[in-house]
């Protein structure tokens, strides 16, 4: 067995042990290192499963993120949370499983949610879109008020989609700009008999299934308006269109029309104009 000599100057002295004086096996020194080892692994492996186990509860995020908290900027309508269909089904980290600690606070990024956890359906609107932006789910179903699309209050309701759709889609929604108003005039032809249809522009649903909405060929409801208006894939089937617009580029005729009525009405204006001053020459 092998020794180590230890030299140590005795505290308030000047005198100096050496030598053999006090020795230690050396394999008792390379033991005590490993427990020493071992304890700090065990320390940092404890601290981290605490850590990894401690989890935000739904209280903790409600006080911080209640509408009027000082403690962040974020706010949510507690009252429009608890009457939405996951006030409780889910709790807030079941959404946002990135806010794991407090760095979650300067993290970007870290309150994004994914919706394919829970839900099957993939979010595939707007995907041919050349905008470099897509919608994401909560455009249109609402951050922390969703509701079935049975109830009235629900942002995907027939009566509510002209609001919903219309932050994306404002002239589609009715909000026709100046130069497409005239060409944007038309005859609605078709009965009107069967209650259960919802008989509107504004109805964008009762067209705008499948390809228009979630980006898959299937039916979200019962309107059949898409039968004679448009395809699944989102493809005009009438000789025209519902959501006419003076785009040279998408539709042409609209916009050609268009030019022409105000080339109409600037002569009609003009004429009346110069028939009037005529007229106030003739009696003078």
């Amino acid at each position: 067995m092998s020794f180590v000599n230890c030299n140590f100057i005795y505290p308030g002295s000047n005198v100096e042990y050496q030598g053999s004086s006090i020795q230690y096996p050396a394999t008792s020194i390379v033991m005590i290192m490993r427990q020493i080892v071992r304890f700090g692994l065990f320390v940092l492996i404890f601290t981290a499963a605490q850590a990894a186990a401690y989890a935000y509860t739904t209280q903790e995020c409600i006080d911080c993120h209640q509408t009027g908290s000082t403690d962040s900027k974020l706010h949510i309508s507690i009252d429009e949370f608890n009457t939405s269909v996951h006030a409780e089904e889910a709790d807030c980290q079941e959404c946002h499983t990135l806010v794991e600690d407090e760095a979650h606070q300067t993290t970007l990024g870290s309150g994004a949610v994914d919706c394919s956890g829970c839900h099957e359906q993939e979010n595939r609107h707007g995907k041919g879109s050349t905008s470099g932006t897509r919608p994401q789910c909560y455009s249109c179903h609402t951050r922390h008020g969703m509701l079935t699309k049975d109830d009235p209050r629900s942002s995907v309701h027939p009566k509510q989609l002209k609001e919903t759709c219309r932050s994306c889609h404002p002239r589609e929604s009715g909000q026709t700009d100046y130069f497409s108003w005239l060409p944007s005039l038309q005859i609605a032809s078709h009965s009107k008999q069967d209650f259960s249809q919802v008989y509107a522009r504004t109805n964008c649903l009762g067209c705008h299934q499948g390809m228009g909405a979630h980006g898959e060929h299937e039916t979200l409801n019962d309107q059949t308006c898409f039968t004679c208006h448009v395809t699944l894939d989102g493809q005009n089937i009438l000789l025209g269109y519902i959501h006419s617009k003076a785009d040279a580029g998408r539709q042409p005729g609209v916009m050609a029309a268009a030019s022409i009525y105000q080339v109409f009405l600037g002569v009609l204006i003009f004429g009346g104009f110069a028939f009037f001053i005529r007229k106030l020459s003739t009696k003078t």
